[in-house]
């Protein structure tokens, strides 16, 4: 890509973030064609953003099996029970999710960490993530150009430390998301990855050569429950039995509808 579309990409992100006056679409000599690329673009629009970064969202790409990851910013967590401005986070997707939190700084290195030595210092807690984007449709936005649209994070909301998670196996939880009361799905398991550790270890290693991590960073790692779709005024709540629970609610204020 040019460097003028580059910057030009990056500039309109950045402007609709700001605004809140959502994109149509990136200009096609203006899209990221590689996950590499959009991710360099994400960083660039990170640095304009001026956000100050508390975590990751991260996934693997199914195709390649390549890390992908979003920033989350410190200002879009919160506690649960959260009530959050609807207008600020269309389209409202919800995913239920398990995040880990760092309790000490793990250095860059060369040699690939092991498991055993991240999850000594890592604690988990239950989630609700916030999927948010700044393009009008969110359905009909590229993948790439969601990546480099911090990969869609709007926000977490975070439920109670687990300091004994290492003792439960987490592919097995039973997840329950209700709406205003009304079950929407309940199930045991459902994470892609199956064991949801496995998305932070394959972040991590791809990318502690060149990074270190703080004590009270983030990252979540994939939705137990499918993305899901809310509207203003509703209350969402996402129960790991066993595990924790995490409550979310709209705020019913004026909103962009979801194309």
């Amino acid at each position: 890509m040019k460097s003028a579309d580059l910057e030009a990409a990056i500039k309109l992100l950045s402007d609709v973030a700001k605004s809140g006056n959502w994109l149509p679409a990136l200009p096609v000599a203006s899209k990221p064609s590689s996950i590499s690329e959009a991710l360099a673009m994400q960083h660039a629009l990170v640095a304009q953003l001026d956000g100050n970064p508390g975590g990751w969202k991260v996934t693997t790409d199914p195709s390649t099996g390549a890390s992908m990851w979003g920033v989350i910013f410190k200002a879009d967590c919160f506690a649960s029970p959260a009530k959050v401005a609807s207008k600020m986070y269309a389209p409202l997707g919800v995913e239920g999710e398990i995040a880990f939190r760092f309790d000490r700084d793990l250095p860059s290195r060369c040699e690939p960490y092991s498991r055993s030595e991240i999850e000594a210092i890592l604690t988990a807690f239950p989630v609700i993530e916030i999927v948010s984007s700044r393009f009008v449709s969110y359905k009909d936005t590229p993948i790439l150009d969601r990546l480099m649209d911090r990969m869609s994070n709007g926000g977490l909301v975070i439920g109670k430390d687990r300091p004994d998670w290492r003792s439960i196996d987490l592919s097995k939880l039973r997840v329950t998301l209700t709406c205003d009361g009304g079950t929407i799905l309940d199930r045991i398991g459902g994470h892609a990855r199956v064991d949801p550790l496995l998305p932070a270890l394959d972040f991590i290693r791809t990318v502690q050569v060149e990074k270190s991590f703080k004590a009270g960073e983030v990252i979540t790692t994939g939705t137990f429950t499918d993305l899901v779709f809310g509207k203003p005024g509703q209350h969402f709540a996402v129960e790991f039995h066993d595990f924790g629970h995490v409550e979310l609610t709209f705020n019913n204020d004026a909103d962009r509808s979801q194309k």
